[in-house]
């Protein structure tokens, strides 16, 4: 201040630098060093405006508090566009600058002007989070579709649901409450939200996107950005679910084994199921999975080697799947006693689990397996071509979707034989072999005019409920004293059948053929009438259908039949 207060001598224009420490102490405070000359214009007598330099020196030496604005009046920046052109991030930068400058002012010269002659950028910081900043720019603005719900939990949080558009504001939060967190606009409600709910579009669908990182190339930094986010949260829900396995196994299904008078094997196996060796499983997963992980820059890790090793063990979900109901049966009927209740309770206090009953900790692996293909769908989006996981996540997706179609085959296929052995137990007078045998399904199955020809002669002639399963052929009678129960009549097996369509006229020995079908075995034919066209057509394409024997083995015969006590 010195400098300002001493006397300026002779009749010319003087021209007095301000030191760059005191006039701009305020700007330091966003990181963004400036140089200011100020010119103050003598008069012909020799002296000095000294009412401008008051003001100069009233407004550089008047200090504020830290909570309160930098700046007062009304002060524009002034930037070149040359500079912007050879710089690439002085562009975001000098945004910062004007937005600081422009609404919170600075004190000027006469013209109310303030010239920015330099930005050093080894003392400045560069800021790209649009509203830490103040600034809302659609050159950083990124559109993004959900792929889960959001379901707000904070009033500061945005809404949606899957297939929502959501305008990306801030993508780099500098508040530590909010890492991982990415604040939004969709359906013209701002918010936060978690940035693995949403998928950023990329290429063309994009809106406008800033990148720093030098050339574009098939792998943009937004790409970059969710790629890692995906795989970070792969990692973490894997490590919380081999937790939670631990925590089952260790605290749970121990501690059951060492209360035999309790707990027989027989029970503990109806409880937990196989959960001993998915927990087994994981444990090898998580350990593959983090040596595939690229510390330094997840994005590039490999991860499909991982799935692609172990894609074959998740059938063993399969088993565990189908043991769901009978686990859900045999702890309602434990919690029903106060003994297993407070037993189970003390189990989930010394391990510090969530306060949840055990059959929600179960359902966990259920829910687990069915989220993997979705985990690894959203990878794929978010892998460009020139990626080395490329292919390989290819097949690892396809992998693990086939695992998710087979337990739920497996789940239909134990279901129907479930159907097929009630079937067979309220049929009054059964006999031979249990259809479940040689038989898994039932296929058609009505009421319908049948003529049982042996030799040529017809052997009996009446209306009979038919059923039809995938290796035989059933004929039952109704029970006249019972509604709704059937008798056993006859039975066929379809493995040496001929089906043959017969045309619509009278036989030889004078009965009608309309809308008929024969079944022919080596002693005996069935001919079956339909009432229509239409149930014609369909018994005849199921009968023709030939489906290769694929009996039942012993764990879908175990589980059917556990289940069914139930």
């Amino acid at each position: 201040m010195r400098m300002l207060r001493r006397r300026v001598n002779g009749s010319s224009s003087t021209r007095v630098n301000v030191g760059r420490d005191e006039s701009v102490g305020a700007l330091n405070r966003i990181k963004v060093q400036v140089t200011s000359p100020i010119t103050i214009n003598t008069d012909e007598e020799g002296g000095t405006d000294g009412g401008l330099l008051r003001s100069h020196t009233r407004k550089i030496r008047e200090r504020r508090s830290r909570s309160q604005p930098l700046f007062h009046q009304n002060v524009k920046a002034l930037e070149s566009e040359n500079e912007d052109e050879n710089h690439p991030q002085s562009s975001h930068l000098s945004r910062v600058i004007r937005h600081s400058i422009d609404s919170e002012g600075y004190g000027s010269g006469k013209d109310g002007t303030y010239s920015s002659n330099s930005i050093h950028s080894n003392n400045s910081v560069r800021t790209t989070s649009t509203v830490s900043s103040g600034i809302v720019d659609d050159a950083c603005l990124m559109q993004a579709e959900a792929v889960w719900d959001h379901v707000p939990t904070l009033a500061e949080e945005l809404p949606f649901v899957v297939g929502d558009l959501v305008t990306v504001i801030d993508s780099n939060p500098t508040c530590p409450k909010y890492n991982g967190f990415w604040y939004g606009m969709a359906k013209d409600v701002t918010g936060w939200f978690p940035s693995s709910y949403v998928r950023v579009k990329s290429g063309s669908e994009c809106l406008k996107y800033i990148d720093y990182g030098g050339e574009q190339d098939d792998f943009p930094q937004a790409m970059r950005y969710q790629r890692r986010k995906i795989i970070e949260e792969l990692l973490k829900t894997e490590k919380d679910y081999v937790r939670l396995l631990q925590n089952i196994v260790f605290g749970y299904v121990d501690q059951c084994r060492r209360r035999c008078e309790m707990f027989s094997r027989e029970r503990i196996a109806k409880v937990f199921g196989n959960i001993e060796h998915i927990c087994l499983l994981h444990c090898k997963l998580l350990k593959e999975l983090e040596s595939c992980i690229d510390h330094k820059q997840p994005e590039n890790s490999c991860i499909s080697k991982a799935f692609l090793i172990n894609w074959r063990n998740f059938t063993i979900y399969s088993e565990y799947c189908n043991n769901r109901p009978v686990s859900c049966a045999e702890l309602l009927i434990l919690q029903q006693t106060n003994q297993y209740h407070q037993f189970f309770e003390a189990c989930r206090l010394l391990r510090g689990m969530t306060n949840l009953p055990l059959e929600g900790f179960l359902l966990t692996p259920v829910q687990k397996i069915c989220r993997y293909p979705l985990q690894l769908l959203e990878l794929l989006k978010s892998t460009p071509a020139s990626h080395p996981d490329k292919q390989n996540l290819e097949q690892a997706y396809n992998s693990m979707r086939s695992v998710t179609i087979h337990i739920n085959d497996a789940q239909r296929r134990i279901d129907e034989i479930q159907k097929v052995i009630t079937w067979q137990r309220n049929v009054i007078g059964f006999r031979g072999p249990d259809l479940i045998e040689n038989n898994h399904r039932i296929l058609k199955s009505g009421e319908m005019q049948v003529r049982a020809i042996t030799h040529g002669d017809v052997k009996w002639n009446k209306a009979v409920n038919v059923f039809l399963f995938d290796q035989s052929i059933v004929i039952c009678k109704k029970d006249l004293l019972k509604k709704g129960a059937l008798i056993f009549k006859e039975r066929m097996s379809m493995q040496n059948v001929k089906v043959q369509e017969l045309p619509d006229a009278k036989s030889v020995i004078g009965s009608s053929h309309k809308n008929s079908i024969s079944l022919a075995s080596l002693n005996r034919e069935y001919i079956l009438t339909c009432p229509d066209l239409e149930t014609k057509k369909a018994w005849l394409e199921a009968a023709k259908a030939k489906i290769e024997p694929h009996p039942p083995n012993e764990t879908e015969r175990r589980l059917a039949l556990i289940s069914l006590v139930y």
